[in-house]
């Protein structure tokens, strides 16, 4: 069993590393991005919001259906949408490298341009939409879709398609990094920068909110913290309460929100990801959530005192959600 772990592992990474040779010729020269903005107050759309919301239909009801979605995030007083593009190794837009999603347009052309729509129906609404990207497709310790795409080269070439062609704000990476290794990892990481500088667009990363898990993992967060030239913003996902553990009294949030600010020696910009998802939920280990109805606010309030610039709430569908409504509420209320 041993030795099959590790020859699927090395398949794995021979897979995901092939082409980062044909990829280091894209945008290699520096640049310097858009700075990200201060007082960002976004949400995330994901693959599985498009399910609820966006998959199967015509452009006219697509268009319907997303402006809807659109109202209701500015309705919450937010002004940031980052929206599921590239899931599974495939596009919601027509592409040269990937094919249709099928996870959130049925596999299929929906004779329209769905990314295209969407930048024009945010900006009417007076909103940011960024392009949210997992570049290897990877999840679950899997590849998903076609995993001979998963390669540095067509995640550089895929972002250039995006920002060459479409009026996004910025392009935005989650927190799947597979083990590829961390000198690698920083080199698709670089290049994408550098194409999202000469674009001007803002390109930012969202690792998960454990900063030792971020560390064993391909993530090489202390460098791009460290220097410019990699990302022009992180997003940790600090999904706990501050009465963490059985007994309720561990500040699991402001510990690990501390924890990543000590690692900007940068000054890079930090927003913060939130747990919306869990608002008003009981949960055993996270007696938080259902103790007071101001965690995200107050969350919201240590973040923009610690020099945060802003955050964003996981996932859209919680805006729609009785059970977040006092804490969306509260955080609202903030400004």
């Amino acid at each position: 069993m041993k030795i099959l772990k590790k020859i699927t592992a090395f398949l794995l990474a021979a897979v995901l590393l092939t082409g980062a040779s044909g990829a280091a010729g894209i945008g290699t020269e520096k640049a310097y991005a858009a700075s990200a903005p201060a007082g960002l107050k976004g949400v995330w759309f994901s693959f599985l919001d498009w399910q609820l919301y966006l998959r199967g239909k015509d452009q006219s009801s697509f268009d319907s259906a997303f402006s809807s979605v659109c109202d209701t995030v500015a309705g919450h007083g937010l002004n940031a949408i980052f929206v599921h593009v590239r899931s599974h190794n495939d596009a919601v837009y027509p592409s040269g490298i990937y094919p249709w999603s099928s996870e959130m347009l049925n596999g299929a052309d929906p004779g329209y341009d769905p990314l295209s729509e969407m930048v024009n129906i945010a900006h009417s609404k007076g909103l940011q939409i960024h392009a949210w990207i997992n570049p290897y497709g990877y999840r679950n310790g899997v590849v998903c879709g076609n995993a001979s795409l998963a390669n540095a080269s067509n995640i550089v070439s895929g972002v250039q398609e995006i920002v060459s062609n479409y009026g996004v704000d910025g392009i935005h990476f989650d927190d799947y990094f597979p083990p590829v290794g961390k000198g690698e990892m920083n080199s698709v990481i670089s290049q994408v920068h550098t194409v999202c500088a000469n674009a001007g667009k803002v390109f930012g990363i969202s690792p998960q909110g454990n900063l030792d898990n971020v560390r064993a993992s391909s993530a090489d967060i202390d460098t791009w913290l460290s220097s410019g030239g990699y990302v022009d913003y992180v997003c940790p996902q600090i999904y706990w309460s501050d009465n963490y553990g059985a007994a309720g009294n561990v500040t699991m949030f402001s510990n690990r929100l501390a924890q990543f600010k000590a690692v900007d020696k940068a000054g890079i910009p930090l927003y913060v990801g939130l747990a919306a998802y869990k608002a008003g939920q009981p949960i055993g280990s996270d007696k938080g959530w259902v103790l007071s109805s101001t965690n995200l606010a107050n969350q919201r309030d240590k973040a923009m005192s610690s020099g945060y610039s802003g955050y964003i709430v996981y996932r859209y569908q919680t805006l729609l959600s009785g059970a977040a409504q006092a804490e969306l509420g509260a955080l609202q209320s903030r400004g």
